[in-house]
């Protein structure tokens, strides 16, 4: 797990230090994209608004004290939220991340930002935060470190706080959908063993894809192993809202919870 994570903290740094807005906000097709920033920005500012809504109606009772904003990247959002909270705190695997965030938001006086390059977030306390903000972020983890950090978001969530995470269904592997597809028509793959044709379309496949692109690599998780998860870490379910930040397929969800 430690090589792995170590791997994962080097990827992202590696966009943090090439291209880091369009890691953040991929093209439709998940390509690496290219921002202006001042556009860059104003994402956030809409990205928080929509938040802001979300918490009113689900919650507007909850104090706005500390907010944790969990992968928070440049502070893309952060920026935008500590207009709304006592403080705000950004949290990133990547230090080339945290570095621009710390120069590009320097005079947000109640942003801070730090390096977290564990599986866990050890380094705050139970109960430390009154809001939990991720979005864009679990997508890009596989299963299995997703499994550790929503326990972890739940700890450090106040009693009575609020969690809000944006995560897809189970995505299934494109290349293996394509090798497993009914064969159709009336031509020589209809008399071929299916075997063959599956290994022929394994073959295939790499040379009908475009490789030219750079892409972002995306995970999900079943609805309801989420759900268990978070029940199993103490947490309560608000609300679950539908939402496609992600793409268009499969069906992604905001889960909002409280402990």
């Amino acid at each position: 797990m430690t090589k792995r994570l170590e791997q994962l903290s080097a990827f992202w740094n590696g966009l943090g230090e090439r291209n880091p807005y369009g890691a953040i906000l991929t093209g439709a097709s998940g390509e690496l994209a290219q921002w202006d920033l001042d556009t860059f920005f104003e994402t956030g500012k809409a990205d928080a608004a929509r938040f802001l809504a979300g918490l009113e109606r689900i919650a507007p009772a909850i104090r706005r004290g500390r907010l944790l904003d969990f992968g928070c990247g440049v502070g893309r959002v952060a920026r935008a939220l500590a207009d709304h909270f006592q403080a705000v705190v950004g949290v990133d695997a990547a230090a080339a991340m945290v570095s621009r965030a710390r120069d590009l938001n320097a005079s947000c006086r109640n942003c801070e930002f730090v390096v977290n390059g564990d599986a866990d977030l050890r380094r705050f306390d139970s109960g430390t935060f009154d809001v939990v903000y991720s979005r864009l972020v679990l997508q890009h983890m596989p299963p299995d470190f997703v499994r550790r950090y929503i326990p972890e978001l739940v700890r450090v969530l106040m009693p009575g706080g609020v969690l809000m995470f944006q995560l897809p269904d189970a995505i299934g592997d494109a290349r293996t959908a394509y090798v497993r597809a009914p064969i159709v028509g009336d031509g020589l793959k209809q008399r071929l063993p299916r075997a063959v044709v599956r290994i022929y379309r394994w073959l295939k496949y790499p040379l009908i894809v475009d490789r030219s692109v750079k892409k972002m690599p995306m995970f999900g998780m079943p609805h309801d192993a989420v759900l268990t998860i978070a029940r199993e870490a103490g947490a309560r379910i608000l609300a679950i809202e539908p939402d496609q930040s992600h793409g268009p397929t499969p069906r992604g969800y905001e889960y909002w919870l409280s402990r």
